[in-house]
């Protein structure tokens, strides 16, 4: 550990392809209900357009909604075991021409996310239990463990001497859908890299702490290894 880290903790779990699809197409489900229909063709058209390109097969023709959509997914795992990535790349392109990316995408994105923990109630138990961001990953990082629902990877929190948090990610499960991004220069309104992995963090920070928080990347080369800080705003 550096000088600038009082504590870390490091969560691992095995990547379980068929359970993050359904994940991810439970989050895209709720983004189309937040933005409509619209939203909804155009995350199939370009989960469609990503998944054909990476495997160099012609998309199906048929496919109108995200259920038909995440079951081809589920199809090609074999082929492409990361094809949840489809949907990933899809939501976050389809943020970027809806919001013109405006900082309203971003907020949208973490707030539909925030929506997705706060109606499960999988988090109201530690709701308050701390001010701490650090804190708040780690309760909720073992929370997920022990129902093996944790994300995926190697996950490595730093609580710093200065209160943020550190996240030192690696095998990332989002990988080929972050690679993408970045190669068609999808960021953050700020001009900085976007990472799930991250605003998912910010998001739970915000609710166990009930503060506001944001985030920047430090390091981006994945899948070895990325990292970033949680800090409040």
């Amino acid at each position: 550990m550096g000088s600038d880290v009082i504590d870390e903790k490091i969560f691992k779990s095995e990547v379980d392809p068929a359970l993050m699809l359904s994940f991810v197409k439970f989050a895209a489900e709720k983004m189309a209900e937040t933005f409509g229909p619209t939203y909804k063709r155009l995350i199939i058209e370009y989960a469609l357009k990503f998944e054909s390109e990476l495997l160099g097969e012609r998309p199906p023709e048929t496919i109108d909604d995200i259920e038909q959509l995440a079951n081809y997914l589920l199809s090609r795992i074999e082929k492409h075991p990361k094809s949840y990535c489809a949907l990933v790349y899809g939501m976050s392109k389809v943020d970027q021409l809806l919001q013109g990316g405006s900082g309203t995408a971003r907020s949208v994105s973490a707030s539909v996310l925030k929506k997705i923990f706060e109606d499960s109630g999988m988090l109201n138990q530690l709701i308050g239990s701390t001010a701490n961001p650090y804190e708040a990953l780690t309760k909720v990082e073992e929370l997920l463990a022990s129902i093996k629902a944790n994300m995926p990877g190697e996950i490595v929190l730093q609580n710093l001497s200065n209160g943020n948090l550190r996240i030192i990610i690696r095998d990332c499960p989002y990988v080929d859908a972050c690679k993408r991004m970045r190669s068609e220069g999808l960021w953050r309104p700020d001009g900085t890299p976007e990472c799930y992995l991250l605003t998912r963090s910010t998001v739970i920070a915000e609710i166990i702490t009930g503060k506001q928080y944001d985030y920047k990347v430090e390091e981006l080369t994945p899948p070895e290894r990325c990292s970033g800080y949680v800090h409040p705003i």
